[in-house]
């Protein structure tokens, strides 16, 4: 999960999302878990936890994956590897998760070796925009909120290269809601950067389809989820401060101290507008039989 930061011309380094997690990282898990992703809640009155919110979203991206026992898939910036293993109980399939974070890469594995999941899932350091793996590897690709740590094209072309003919694409992604200033007009290019420190972007909902098209896939779901979704930034906030004396005491560390620490890496998100400026999209894509 990040904050939001506005469309910049090139993608951050693995070094720079590296750093971004390790210092964030500690204090998310303790105030949402270990699904660093936005959750999907039904409505208003829905009093679901984060962990309960956050597995409903891993499950509705689970379903439109559509894969079977024994197949293979792809979590692309798999982050500490929750939604992995969800993937792989609820499908029977074989999940390999890829991040480029050396540390979430440990901490997978530890959760893996927990749940009794070795055999079914495995997590390896990498960078999604340049995988090691054969071209038709995978016969389904799940990226949840990684995108926005790269350049989306780059990346989706990447993801279509190692995905079989008939196979899907399933991702989620920030997007700016409305035209405004901070706004401003995307390509499929373009949409998926990072400026000079910053760790990650939003693009615009209405780019997508040409985006798709331009990786070499058929869209076959664009679905604007930000009426499920947009309780979590209120939600995180609400976490942070019951946990910040707890988390305080155990790191030594305030959590001034680290909010300060990353605003070179979130310019102030008043240039989007808020966070309730930034919606979520779920788009599902499929690699044509012929490609």
């Amino acid at each position: 999960m990040t904050f939001p930061s506005a469309p910049p011309p090139t993608s951050p380094t693995g070094e720079q999302i590296t750093d971004y997690y390790s210092a964030l990282g500690p204090l998310l898990r303790m105030a949402w878990g270990d699904n660093l992703h936005f959750g999907y809640w039904e409505g208003p009155t829905d009093r679901s936890s984060p962990e309960e919110a956050t597995d409903r979203f891993t499950d509705l991206l689970a379903a439109r994956l559509r894969v079977r026992p024994g197949e293979r898939v792809l979590d692309a910036g798999c982050g500490v590897g929750r939604p992995a293993l969800r993937v792989a109980s609820a499908t029977g399939a074989q999940v390999l998760g890829v991040t480029i974070s050396q540390e979430q890469v440990t901490r997978a594995r530890e959760l893996a070796r927990e749940a009794g999941q070795e055999e079914s899932v495995r997590f390896e350091y990498g960078d999604v925009m340049r995988l090691p793996h054969p071209a038709g590897s995978f016969d389904a690709v799940l990226a949840f909120e990684s995108i926005v740590h790269m350049d989306r094209l780059t990346a989706l072309r990447e993801m279509t290269r190692v995905l079989r003919p008939g196979g899907r694409i399933v991702l989620t992604d920030t997007f700016a809601l409305g035209d405004g200033p901070g706004n401003p007009p995307s390509t499929p290019g373009t949409q998926a950067t990072a400026d000079a420190g910053e760790v990650a972007s939003i693009g615009r909902l209405e780019a997508y389809p040409e985006l798709v098209k331009g990786a070499g896939l058929e869209l076959v779901e664009l679905t604007d989820v930000t009426e499920h979704t947009k309780y979590t930034f209120m939600r995180v906030i609400d976490g942070i401060l019951r946990c910040r004396r707890e988390f305080e005491r155990e790191h030594g560390v305030s959590v001034e101290e680290i909010l300060d620490s990353l605003k070179p890496a979130h310019p102030d998100v008043a240039t989007q507008g808020g966070a309730e400026a930034v919606g979520c999209l779920v788009a599902v894509a499929r690699k044509p039989l012929g490609a």
